[in-house]
């Protein structure tokens, strides 16, 4: 097996974009699924070809690079949230935001001469695209364990362990596969695995561990050298979020505090998540899951990263009942009062999130009924849950 960190873009570019030679030889991807990700049959980009088989090796990569999947994620499985962070893309209504997929309907902003989603479905852009962004994921990553006396540093070696089909299997954790982790699930959700163990899935129900296995061991650049490739490049002021970078402040025109996290959610992130194997995207759309309904006595609402769920609470009673925010980070938060009630939105995360029915800001104490993990600066940080609700008229 190759280990070298040219390969490990290839294995992480092969399983993102769904374009995986091996798996497609196999019969796993079939031809089908290779023109609906292309957006057309193979004579439509390559007139002297019959079958998608007979693409070179070249042809084959730059397909990969184009591949668009269901919620219109591209190539690495970029989103328009994601870019909005790296200053390439600017728009006010994006997948996460207010929409349901990528449309990409939004303003290039000319980062490296890119001025159009064709032109980032090329191999230079994206080549440079992913290694910002695991430089951008690695800073906020390290922000948020040194807010704890941590670095990434003392978590690589180490080993976790995560359940499938009735077995354990036991990971070690490596560089690789972390930056291939906060690519998938975000920098937030792999904060969470190291800070509280919290093992984390994305859409498809797979496990943060999972990838960190499958793209662990694989040699790549120091933490500080990926960081110093980002190297503060951020311009967009939406989108997948993060800690501010150091030496920045608010409003200094950096990374911005107030958006989305990656990649982050679930990391994604999202991110930050929102990448997934095209091969696995759901066709169905968001998941309905039945309404949390409280009744006597003190209840407590779990908030978390819950792909496409949108939850209506019943019954909330601010007297007694508290919202936990469990690990999420306030820049994944967005928090709103309507005449419905109180709705809070795990942005990026498809739709996902709360409805206090009949509940409104100014019935909750922020000392009574707001909760989060301990280690997690949620209410305390600046954008964060306690600044959202006082602007809202909640009390402290």
């Amino acid at each position: 097996m190759c280990t070298t960190y040219v390969c490990f873009l290839a294995a992480l570019l092969a399983f993102e974009s769904g374009w995986d030679r091996d798996r497609y030889n196999a019969g796993t991807i079939q031809d089908w699924q290779l023109t609906q990700w292309a957006g057309g049959p193979v004579e439509a980009f390559y007139p002297d070809h019959a079958s998608w088989s007979e693409l070179t090796d070249d042809e084959w990569k730059a397909m990969s690079y184009r591949s668009t999947n269901s919620l219109g994620f591209v190539g690495y499985q970029f989103g328009e949230a994601l870019l909005i962070d790296l200053g390439y893309y600017q728009d006010d209504v994006y997948y996460g935001a207010g929409s349901a997929t990528n449309t990409w309907d939004g303003t290039w902003t000319g980062k490296h001469g890119v001025n159009s989603l064709d032109h980032f479905k090329t191999t230079e852009a994206q080549t440079f695209a992913i290694q910002e962004a695991f430089g951008y994921n690695l800073q906020i990553l390290q922000n948020q364990l040194s807010a704890y006396g941590k670095s990434l540093d003392s978590y690589i070696g180490t080993t976790r362990n995560y359940t499938q089909n009735g077995e354990t299997v036991s990971v070690e954790l490596t560089l690789s596969g972390i930056l291939a982790a906060s690519h998938l699930r975000g920098a937030w959700g792999t904060a969470s695995l190291l800070l509280a163990d919290t093992v984390s899935t994305d859409e498809n129900g797979t496990s943060i561990l999972q990838y960190i296995k499958q793209f662990g061991g694989y040699e790549a650049p120091g933490i500080n050298a990926l960081i110093a490739f980002h190297d503060g490049k951020v311009i967009g002021d939406e989108g997948l979020g993060s800690l501010l970078l150091p030496g920045e402040t608010a409003g200094s025109g950096g990374g911005g505090n107030d958006p989305e996290t990656s990649a982050s959610a679930d990391s994604g992130s999202g991110n930050g998540g929102g990448d997934t194997d095209p091969d696995e995207d759901p066709e169905t759309g968001p998941q309905t899951p039945a309404d949390i309904i409280f009744g006597e006595g003190s209840d407590t609402v779990q908030l978390a990263y819950a792909w496409g769920s949108f939850q209506t609470v019943d019954g909330f009673d601010p007297a007694e009942d508290r919202i936990d925010f469990g690990s999420l980070p306030g820049a994944d938060l967005l928090i709103e009062d309507t005449d419905e009630g109180l709705k809070v939105t795990v942005k990026n995360n498809g739709g996902a999130g709360y409805l206090l029915k009949d509940v409104h800001a100014a019935d909750l104490s922020i000392a009574d009924n707001i909760a989060a993990a301990l280690w997690n600066p949620v209410i305390t940080e600046g954008g964060g849950v306690a600044d959202q609700l006082r602007g809202l008229g909640s009390r402290d």
